[in-house]
């Protein structure tokens, strides 16, 4: 069991590290090759008609907070969330918290990568038959280019900005981080915007919430059976080997 808040530390960095050479990789080899569109378009297929073929009609007329509301929340509050629970649970003594936290999160990504590799989903606004278009364009065309690499937002299925923050908001309930009501209100924020702005589909959304509610479970069952793998045998201790040598 990882005993190390700087070993935590650099799984997370690795997780990162993975999730970031994937989705470039599947990002270029889609672009150069067209490698996976047929098979994204067609499960894109699917997931608009678990939708019912929902469109979103006047996506250009939408209100100033949808467009710049969203996208805050979307693009700057959703990290700095994350990094603000992590932070918070990092500067504790007890390092069961963070673990679980860092354990969680590899685990998300654990669960979601078959489905990146091989059920990829195409981003909602990519799809001109979803009447969607990507509102944070008319903030800044670069956001969505500065983040995809950081979330994987070519392979939406599970969302991975709903899941992780379902991962943060559980966890900060779980060991009463003392921001935690905030931290709900943001999250359901971040969760709407998915939507909102036009990225991610219904079944994306819902799927990302079973997977974060999913690593947590695990994460704590992973603590729970390293904590009783680290328990001294009552022969073991201080006094009972006194005894023992007396």
């Amino acid at each position: 069991m990882i005993q190390s808040k700087r070993a935590l530390i650099g799984l997370l960095a690795l997780v990162f590290v993975i999730n970031y050479l994937e989705t470039t990789i599947e990002t270029w080899l889609k672009g150069k090759y067209q490698l996976g569109a047929r098979l994204a378009a067609g499960f894109t297929l699917a997931a608009q008609q678990f939708e019912r073929n929902y469109s979103f009609e006047g996506h250009d007329l939408t209100n100033i907070i949808a467009v710049y509301g969203y996208s805050i929340a979307y693009y700057f509050v959703f990290p700095l969330m994350c990094l603000s629970v992590a932070w918070a649970l990092a500067a504790r003594s007890d390092i069961k918290p963070f673990r679980v936290l860092t354990f969680a999160v590899a685990i998300d990504y654990l669960i979601s990568l078959p489905f990146f590799l091989f059920f990829p989903v195409m981003e909602r606004w990519t799809n001109a038959e979803s009447g969607a278009m990507l509102l944070s364009d008319l903030v800044s065309s670069r956001l969505i280019e500065y983040v995809r690499p950081l979330s994987g937002l070519d392979n939406c299925f599970p969302s991975s900005h709903t899941s992780i923050t379902v991962v943060v908001v559980l966890v900060c309930f779980l060991f009463q981080v003392r921001f935690r009501t905030p931290v709900l209100a943001l999250g359901i924020a971040v969760i709407i915007s998915t939507f909102v702005l036009g990225i991610h589909w219904l079944p994306d959304v819902i799927a990302g919430a079973a997977v974060g509610g999913l690593s947590v479970a695990l994460a704590q069952r992973l603590e729970g059976l390293s904590s009783k793998a680290n328990l001294t045998p009552a022969w073991q201790e201080p006094t009972a080997r006194r005894v023992l040598a007396a």
